[in-house]
């Protein structure tokens, strides 16, 4: 028999919880593991045990879209921001199967393990140029003068996007994360997601039209020859790939690469990461457990159901709180310590299931050689400025500045 529950209203950006979280998440899983967060209007689900089955469990949705143009939007408004639903119910992070196994059809060609290692050398390449702009200087920010750079120039060349264009992919994926990651304080915040996705659209069309004419050894040509031998996708299938990893390809890492080296800082380990080069894998497994690059993820109920002893009715909304789940103490022995050579590691920070993350391989890679070349050309790096993050919901970024003394 399901059990009830008391519904609360906890600020999900207070400014306390942003900074740190881990308190509230602990209180959660003892308390309330599973409760209504009215000022959220949906469920929390807190505890590594129910998180896990959530995001193998069907019944819960990745599709929270449609429910939200359906339900939220009014058909003057459903009409407007028509495109902006197209764009996002064609990205597999939002959709089920069967939908979901046909776009990642496209995907998973260009993210097996043995073609992320081809990826290696053009990581390299653009680690040891930006860190060599580091030369002659003592301080440097680590969002806009690394973490910024290195992943978006690394996606940018494999799909076959020019350099040159950076700054607008930035612009444009800014306006569409406010609006996906639950960011606030943002006026407008669907009108200028649905510019930069007009944008956006119009910028890959035009590559798409670029590579017709002149294919190339890159990642549009690639999927480009994927949809010719699959009656079932569509050019636009195409260019919305593009556009989900053009976005997703940078962010994510970049907030990877800060809270990485912000956390091997905060807790005196970047030292021994220097001195042990060795332990870099369980390192960033351990990073990524620690805090990552997400809170939590969101679902639909399919149906009525029961989660953790509450029931959950039809059309309710779930947060997967994977971050919590990190924490979770039935999982992770000590789990607010930070341990580089934890092992086994068996936390979400990308999510689980079929909605797992395809490009985690190519975000491991680029963390891997930025975090051997950091430690070695800078071993005695410093954190000199308040780590502050955004006020977002569902994302865990660090503002800039994240200001590093380099020693």
């Amino acid at each position: 028999m399901a059990q009830d529950v008391i519904s609360v209203d906890d600020d999900l950006l207070d400014a306390a919880l942003l900074e740190d979280p881990f308190p509230y998440y602990r209180e959660l899983r003892e308390t309330r593991p599973v409760h209504w967060n009215e000022r959220w209007r949906g469920w929390i689900v807190a505890r590594y045990a129910d998180v896990y089955a959530g995001l193998h469990d069907p019944r819960l949705l990745a599709d929270t879209i449609t429910p939200y143009f359906e339900t939220r939007l009014s058909e003057e408004d459903r009409k407007r921001f028509s495109l902006t639903y197209e764009v996002l119910n064609s990205w597999p992070v939002f959709v089920d199967p069967p939908k979901h196994t046909q776009l990642r059809r496209i995907f998973s060609r260009s993210f097996t393990p043995k073609t992320v290692q081809t990826m290696r050398g053009i990581v390299q390449r653009f680690v040891d140029e930006f860190l060599d702009g580091w030369q002659d200087r003592r301080e440097v920010d680590l969002i806009t003068d690394f973490a910024s750079l290195v992943p978006a120039n690394v996606i940018a060349t494999i799909i076959g996007a020019p350099r040159e264009d950076l700054d607008r992919f930035h612009a444009w994926s800014w306006e569409l994360n406010e609006l996906v990651h639950g960011g606030v304080g943002t006026p407008a915040r669907m009108e200028r997601a649905q510019q930069s996705i007009v944008e956006f659209k119009a910028y890959l069309q035009g590559l798409y039209a670029q590579r017709l004419k002149e294919p190339r050894d890159d990642m549009i040509s690639w999927l480009m020859e994927v949809q010719r031998n699959d009656g079932a996708l569509t050019p636009d299938d195409v260019v919305y790939s593009c556009m989900l990893m053009l976005n997703a390809g940078h962010e994510t890492t970049q907030i990877m690469i800060g809270n990485t080296v912000a956390a091997l800082l905060q807790t005196g380990q970047w030292q021994r990461l220097r001195e042990q080069p060795q332990l870099i894998k369980t390192a960033i497994e351990e990073c990524l457990r620690f805090n990552g690059p997400m809170k939590g993820t969101m679902r639909a109920a399919a149906e009525d159901m029961v989660i953790g002893g509450i029931d959950v009715k039809k059309g309710d909304r779930v947060m997967l709180l994977m971050a919590s789940a990190n924490r979770d103490p039935a999982q992770f022995p000590d789990p607010d310590r930070l341990d580089l050579a934890r092992n086994p590691n068996p936390h979400m920070a990308f999510g689980h299931g079929i909605h797992f993350c395809l490009g985690a391989p190519l975000a491991r890679l680029e963390v891997e050689i930025g975090l051997l070349e950091m430690t070695r050309r800078y071993p005695n790096l410093e954190l000199t400025s308040p780590v502050k993050y955004e006020p977002r919901i569902l994302s865990r970024a660090i503002e800039s500045p994240l200001t590093l003394s380099l020693g």
